[in-house]
């Protein structure tokens, strides 16, 4: 089992290296904006990372929500007790610093920060653009959650709740309530009126049983 200190010590590194490779793309990508559409194809990307991230936020946060335990190596200690916690406790993800609450969304987003690098933004400039916008996404994703949380987000976590860009409280207050099997996506959540019509994760859940039961996420 990880200690506090030792998994701190992994956040810094995963804000470190998100960091360094996000701007190494970025430097990548920059000549290229003086090729014909290249505008056009970056933002294209952008729209589809808005969605992409907050899909991918709800697959990874209804993994761990149903499935794995908090003894479960590596993972257990560190991220799947924090998921499990929060429903016991809400409000405490609000206390955290900048680093405990990004910290492993920065660790999550380097398998896509690597996709970006290896590829040819010459060549494949839209899904360099996505990987590295859909990264930024997951990325700010705890940030997001948490300002969903506060009584006092920031003015401008306010102005993006309101305008739909990102999580709002009274979006993610569904999540909360009843046996939080549903609103899974909490980067924009815009993506959950598609899992919620389909029931594709239930359909899933059909299949693979999930190893926890639905009342035993329930702080109450």
């Amino acid at each position: 089992m990880a200690s506090p200190a030792s998994h701190l010590k992994y956040q810094w590194i995963g804000l470190i290296s998100s960091t360094a490779a996000s701007i190494w793309i970025l430097v990548k990508i920059i000549p290229e904006l003086t090729q014909p559409g290249a505008v056009w194809v970056i933002a294209a990307s952008v729209i589809c990372a808005f969605y992409c991230s907050d899909l991918l936020s709800g697959i990874v946060h209804w993994i761990f929500d149903r499935y794995g335990t908090e003894d479960f190596p590596i993972l257990g200690p560190s991220i799947i007790k924090s998921f499990r916690d929060h429903h016991k406790d809400p409000q405490s993800i609000c206390g955290h610093n900048f680093i405990v609450t990004n910290g492993d969304t920065c660790i999550a987003s380097l398998p896509l920060l690597a996709c970006g690098l290896i590829l040819n933004p010459a060549d494949q400039l839209f899904w360099v653009s996505l990987f590295l916008f859909t990264s930024i996404g997951g990325f700010l994703t705890n940030q997001f959650h948490s300002w969903a949380h506060e009584d006092s987000p920031p003015k401008i976590a306010i102005l993006l709740q309101k305008t739909g860009l990102i999580l709002s409280p009274e979006h993610h207050a569904k999540h909360h309530s009843g046996e939080y099997d549903s609103n899974y996506c909490i980067t924009n959540g815009r993506m959950n009126a598609l899992l919620e019509s389909t029931q594709i994760l239930q359909r899933i859940e059909e299949v693979v049983p999930p190893t926890v039961k639905k009342n035993s996420l329930s702080s109450k």
